[in-house]
């Protein structure tokens, strides 16, 4: 199987994971979880390159996540917001951002950070809040 092949299958995997684990929890927008997400966006290093809701990045030329409810649900046809950026920050490298054109074109400089899903979904929360 190539290489694009498994990556496609562990995406899978882990959307099915995700979203049994998630169950039917209603709004993912929690006050608990924006606040959670807020504190790991800074501890997992999401803000030395991305500007957040409330944060400012400390390197440029990284894709902004200020508004990332404008934006996730139209990156991939039929993903929703918060499945996509679940997505993204579960394997970055399946789907490079297309904001970001380091030089030539989308990148996939974006580490693996080994999120649990508790952590996807708090980030998740916190980038989707008003």
């Amino acid at each position: 199987m190539s290489r694009t092949g498994r990556a496609a299958l562990l995406i899978a995997a882990v959307l099915v994971v995700f979203v049994v684990a998630s169950g039917d929890r209603g709004d993912r927008r929690t006050a608990a979880g924006t606040a959670d997400g807020a504190s790991l966006f800074m501890a997992k290093g999401c803000a030395t390159c991305h500007l957040g809701p409330d944060t400012r990045p400390l390197l440029a030329g990284y894709p902004p996540l200020d508004d990332a409810a404008s934006f996730a649900a139209d990156r991939r046809p039929g993903t929703s917001a918060a499945d996509y950026l679940a997505e993204s920050m579960a394997a970055p490298e399946a789907f490079p951002s297309p904001a970001f054109a380091g030089g030539s074109g989308p990148s996939d400089s974006m580490p693996r950070l080994r999120l649990t899903s508790e952590e996807i979904e708090a980030l998740v929360a916190y980038l989707l809040s008003d």
